[in-house]
This record gives C-alpha cells, structure tokens and sequence, in this order.
C-alpha cells in the first residue's frame, strides 16, 4: 500500500479495487496472498478520459511482495490486440515516473519471480492461439495471450 500511496494513488486491500465482476477470475495458490489493489482507470479516468488506460493492480506476497498489471478486456479479435498494446504504453510510461517507482519496483520483483507482470484476463470468445501473430505481438511487449483466470504463487 505504500508503494500506491507514493504513487498519489488510493489503495484498496486484498484485490477490493477490482471490480467484484473480475475478482473471481484472480486467485492465489500456496503460500501467496493478496497483499493490496489500485484501480487506476478510476483514478485516470477524469484527467485523461481520452487515454486507453490500464485498469488494475494487484500486489502479492510470496515470500517477497509483488505487484501484477492486470486488464479486464475483451478478446474477441486481432483489433483488440492493439488496444491492450496502448494500453500497455500507457501503463509503462506511468511505471517511468518518479512517483511511480515503488510500483515499478513491484514490478520488476514480479518479473525475478517469473511472473508475468502483465496480464489480460477475459470473458467470452477469443480466436487467439499459441505461436500465432498476435501472440508474438503480445510477447515483443511483455505480455502473453488473454487468460480467463489469473492464478498467482
């Protein structure tokens, strides 16, 4: 929560910033937890209504604390590969900021764990396959395919 607070960011426990819709896609496993969430759509939407901004963070505890990037997003064609690729500019060039280095540290400690800091959950249909071209698009920025559940630790 500290690394929300010097962010100027409101921060919520556990994974409460996310919406209740979502929270059931996003689990934990072992010995991890839910350590704090940030609704940073919320938080953007006024000043920057114009912007593709990313929606969520969560933190995590597994032995060392980390913080994921997850988007709520449809799936549901190669457009909406682009959008979450915005989306993902966005969110980086926030992570760039000096108030946003405790987060992006977060990150980065995500990133030593092995996990993929950046996640895009999804409900519906997609097309999407493993080795296809929206996949290595995915993959050049960081990211991997659409997932409709996100389980950590």
């Amino acid at each position: 929560m500290d690394a929300t607070t010097a962010a100027g960011l409101y921060g919520n426990a556990g994974k409460q910033a996310v919406k209740a819709e979502y929270r059931g896609q996003i689990s934990v496993r072992g010995a991890a937890i839910f350590s704090g969430s940030v609704d940073l759509d919320e938080h953007f939407k006024a000043d920057e209504p114009n912007d593709n901004r990313w929606d969520y963070g969560v933190g995590f505890t597994a032995g060392i604390e980390f913080a994921l990037w997850i988007e709520p997003h449809p799936a549901s064609g190669s457009g909406e590969v682009a959008v979450m690729l915005r989306k993902l500019e966005w969110l980086k060039a926030k992570l760039k900021t000096p108030d946003f280095a405790d987060l992006a540290a977060l990150t980065s400690a995500a990133e030593e764990k092995g996990e993929i800091a950046y996640r895009w959950l999804y409900s519906g249909k997609t097309s999407f396959r493993a080795g296809g071209k929206e996949a290595r698009q995915l993959a050049q920025k960081g990211m991997k395919l659409p997932e409709r559940s996100i389980q950590v630790g």
